[in-house]
């Protein structure tokens, strides 16, 4: 007669602990909801890639000709092919698959000029941290195409990851971001 009690007892436990899990929001405006695998994204005009680069930058919705050229505190995305080539290429109008999710952060110093004397305080500017929403990208008519990471800069108390939102801010008007309904 214990043993059906005792086997009551345990998964009355593991039901109430399952009930505990975390489960983020589902709200696009949150940072805590990152897209999910199976989302889409639609790129709705060609994209050029320079010659020996497998990569464009995009902010506020354009393509920044150069790394200098973005505010690493803003919101900002990489598109990314799998290599170089020493050819222009054009990525065409697809709709790409997520196949795989990854949020990191990483820190960072900035590397100012170097000083001749110093008060000890160390080298470089302010720490800074990352925080980088990283997509794998599947397409069966542009294989080359390989990811596209999302990230802004922010202090190491204040970082944050951006928002489903803040990332289609981002990109729009080049790609439309979709979750998928479920």
């Amino acid at each position: 007669m214990k043993r059906p009690i005792q086997f009551t007892a345990l998964s009355l436990l593991i039901f109430s602990l399952a009930g505990c899990a975390y489960q983020p929001p589902k709200d696009v405006n949150s940072t805590f909801y990152a897209p999910p695998v199976g989302a889409t994204l639609q790129l709705h005009s060609p994209i050029t890639m320079p010659a020996n680069e497998g990569q464009v930058l995009i902010q506020d919705g354009k393509i920044v000709t150069s790394y200098w050229g973005v505010d690493a505190y803003y919101p900002n995305c990489n598109f990314e092919l799998r290599n170089n080539a020493e050819v222009e290429r054009i990525v065409e109008p697809d709709t790409f698959i997520v196949t795989r999710v990854i949020r990191d952060t990483e820190d960072v110093r900035l590397h100012l000029p170097t000083m001749v004397a110093t008060n000890g305080s160390g080298s470089g500017g302010p720490p800074n941290t990352d925080s980088i929403t990283i997509m794998d990208l599947k397409s069966d008519k542009q294989p080359e195409v390989m990811r596209m990471s999302c990230q802004q800069w922010d202090s190491p108390n204040e970082a944050t990851h951006l928002s489903i939102e803040q990332i289609r801010k981002t990109l729009k008007p080049l790609f439309t971001l979709e979750l998928p309904s479920n």
